[in-house]
């Protein structure tokens, strides 16, 4: 693989977060669930990223929200996604909460 591809593709190889792990290792019958897409248009990735974690951040208490699985696309290039916050698993077993690609030590606390 060509040098670099660890950033390209590291999305691919964060955990699941606990409730998705367990929606697909039940053994019971599966019960349906549904995923809400809400478009919002936003001039630029910036700007769309700044907004993506202030709406997550205003729902993350309800359960039913999966805010480390927050992404931004393109409005013509929807299949290609921007994570929104690193969501990396800690030694202490907690997520981080800074945004996706910082430079800085992952931390639980969400960057100010």
């Amino acid at each position: 693989m060509s040098p670099g591809w660890e950033h390209q593709y590291s999305g691919l190889f964060t955990p699941l977060p606990r409730f998705a792990v367990e929606a697909y290792t039940e053994t019971a019958e599966p019960t349906p669930r549904y995923v809400i897409h809400l478009p919002v248009v936003v001039a630029d990735l910036a700007g769309a990223l700044s907004l993506a974690r202030t709406l997550a951040r205003a729902l993350a208490s309800m359960p039913q929200v999966d805010v480390g699985g927050s992404t931004v696309s393109a409005e013509d290039a929807q299949h290609v996604r921007h994570w929104v916050f690193c969501d990396r698993v800690m030694p202490d077993r907690r997520r981080c909460a800074r945004r996706a690609d910082h430079d800085d030590a992952c931390s639980p606390v969400d960057d100010p």
